[in-house]
């Protein structure tokens, strides 16, 4: 790839000379090869550092964001290990028999949720696809099987997008964060899964920023970090 960009360089460039000399008379020839190699380095090194601090930054509030909501829905954080009941919980960032889920909900005896979060942008739906397809729809805990949906929350979806249609035919759910009030979307979702009752189901729009704002005030977020 470097030597293509090279030819193409000098075809729509001409041909590059020169040198760099240092006081210790240390010299660099200088020409297209040189900045070739050099910016390839460098693009690849920043594409490193981007990358890596979307990964810590994505990590840290997937589960501020996770933890919050579900502790605000009513469920108690346990140890994926060895959870001391099965009803009314969560757990996050488990790894299940297939692929990682970000959160894992009991609501009661053979219901539950996993929930992935994503930051992606408007990015490729195929992405979005990805992270709805990658769960099983049942999971063994302990002597029992479990039922469990499937629930994916991205920061926003594309114009025309067909993928919320998509995950609705292969038994996922995706909601919006840039929606407005989209945590009242998932306790709808939740109910229709699994049955989940809660007074921010049927709430008035006009309540809704109110009590999310209390309700913060009471959530232990360093519990999540």
């Amino acid at each position: 790839m470097c030597q293509e960009a090279i030819a193409n360089c000098e075809t729509e460039y001409g041909a590059l000379s020169g040198h760099l000399e240092l006081s210790t008379g240390a010299k660099a020839e200088l020409n297209w090869m040189f900045f070739v190699y050099l910016l390839t380095a460098t693009g690849a090194q920043t594409l490193a550092i981007r990358g890596s601090e979307k990964s810590t930054y994505g990590k840290l509030f997937e589960r501020l964001i996770l933890g919050s909501l579900l502790y605000i829905l009513g469920f108690e954080m346990v140890s994926p290990e060895q959870p001391e009941k099965l009803e009314r919980v969560f757990w996050l960032s488990s790894r299940g028999e297939r692929r990682e889920s970000d959160a894992t909900l009991l609501y009661e005896a053979g219901k539950g949720v996993r929930f992935d979060i994503g930051f992606i942008g408007r990015g490729n739906p195929e992405i979005s696809l990805d992270k709805v397809s990658r769960f099983e729809r049942e999971m063994q805990l302990g002597r029992s099987r479990w039922y469990m949906a499937t629930i994916i929350l991205v920061d926003r979806i594309g114009r025309n997008s067909r993928i919320a249609r998509l995950a609705q035919e292969i038994g996922g759910t995706i909601i919006q964060m840039s929606m407005g009030y989209w945590p009242q979307r998932v306790a709808q979702v939740l109910h229709q899964e699994i049955g989940f009752e809660h007074e921010l189901l049927t709430m008035d729009e006009a309540q809704i920023a109110t009590y999310l704002k209390s309700r913060l005030q009471e959530v232990p977020l360093q519990d999540f970090i």
